[in-house]
């Protein structure tokens, strides 16, 4: 029986580098912010379709936005140049520390899922590719039920049937923000944002990386 709880992590750009679809991105001549341009435009009319009451998968989301993006930076590419980078995303690597943290957690008892606005089957086979996958008791996607995070209905996926403290790990402020207003503990990886927002419900645990988080969880 579990009795130490529950740690959720979001998966891409958290527990998975973006570098890959970045380089993409560069290689057809993008400046090196290119994909945060591009991935922040992405969530954004992501989450605006969810808030309006409609959906799309975030795949879809990111196929739609590419051609806008790159017309904004100048840059041509043709269909299947534009599908090379968005495929992209079904080849992620793992950040360097993510195993030791899994691996950390679940040793020290630690429930560990997965909570994300992509899909669950490219969830499924990204932690299956970076032999991650035995640490995750289970996979949820916002497409179960058509809304994105930040939603608290998504983040309550994660909170059913669980004992103990339920922990987020994110790298996005905006996710860590919707699951403290949720009710979960927080853990902030500031490896990329750099800063929290001062207007967010603050995190418990602000890390370098998901070692340092999954230490100071598993601390108390």
């Amino acid at each position: 029986m579990n009795t130490k709880g529950t740690v959720v992590f979001d998966i891409i750009g958290t527990c998975f580098s973006l570098e890959k679809p970045r380089q993409r991105l560069v290689e057809l001549g993008g400046p090196p912010h290119a994909l945060e341009l591009w991935f922040a435009q992405t969530l954004r009319d992501a989450f605006a379709l969810s808030h309006a009451g409609s959906y799309r998968p975030l795949k879809e989301v990111l196929e739609a936005e590419l051609p806008r993006t790159l017309k904004v930076l100048g840059i041509e590419a043709d269909a299947q140049e534009r599908s090379h980078i968005v495929n992209a995303f079904s080849e992620l690597e793992p950040q360097p520390e993510a195993l030791e943290a899994f691996r950390l957690l679940t040793t020290a008892g630690w429930k560990v899922v997965a909570l994300t606005n992509g899909s669950e089957d490219s969830t499924h086979k990204l932690l299956e590719r970076a032999n991650a996958l035995e640490y995750f008791a289970s996979i949820f996607s916002c497409d179960a039920i058509g809304k994105t995070k930040p939603h608290p209905d998504v983040y309550a996926l994660a909170k059913q049937d669980v004992e103990g403290d339920v922990w987020m790990v994110a790298a996005h402020a905006w996710d860590i923000a919707g699951a403290a207003c949720a009710g979960l503990r927080t853990a902030f990886i500031n490896k990329e944002e750099k800063d929290y927002l001062g207007v967010y419900p603050q995190p418990e645990i602000i890390a370098s990386d998901l070692v340092e988080a999954a230490n100071q969880i598993v601390q108390g």
